[in-house]
């Protein structure tokens, strides 16, 4: 049985994710991990589905690296389901993920609406993925207006 402190040990696992992912933090990301997780990504357009799996901390550390791109982004943690399995727990936690894009005519949202399909392991230090698997499943984009302090974030 998972008790309420295992869901919300699991549910600030995601938001922790989304968090370091938006700071670009990926050291913090790959920490999130067991040392041999696995981050299996899509690569859209041609995929939406979790395509390219990144193997090991190294990895998905590496695998942060696609967020280079963006000026900036916002990940959104919009609502989770848990369960018990004999190694640990599994879950799908569903969000968006938005990601500021430069351009010609100024900038946009490129906005991922996703699911994770996530396996997690109780370590010493808490919980931790040992899977997580992101899955788009649609995408919209929108032109954008950044006031000053909007446009912070891009500086990075």
């Amino acid at each position: 049985m998972l008790d309420a402190a295992d869901l919300t040990a699991l549910r600030a696992l995601s938001e922790t994710y989304a968090a370091a992912a938006d700071d670009r933090d990926a050291a913090a990301v790959g920490a999130l991990f067991v040392p041999d997780g696995v981050l299996v990504v899509p690569e859209p357009p041609a995929h939406l589905a979790a395509h390219v799996s990144h193997a090991g901390r190294p990895a998905v550390v590496a695998a942060l690296g696609a967020l280079a791109d963006t000026l900036a982004t916002t990940h959104v943690v919009a609502g989770a389901r848990y369960q018990p399995t004999p190694a640990g727990a599994r879950g799908r936690v569903r969000g968006t993920a938005h990601h500021l894009l430069p351009g010609r005519e100024g900038p946009s949202d490129l906005v991922w609406f996703l699911h994770y399909d996530d396996e997690y392991a109780r370590t010493g230090a808490g919980w931790a993925f040992t899977r997580r698997a992101v899955t788009i499943n649609w995408i919209e984009r929108h032109r954008v207006s950044l006031t000053r302090a909007g446009s912070e974030g891009a500086d990075r």
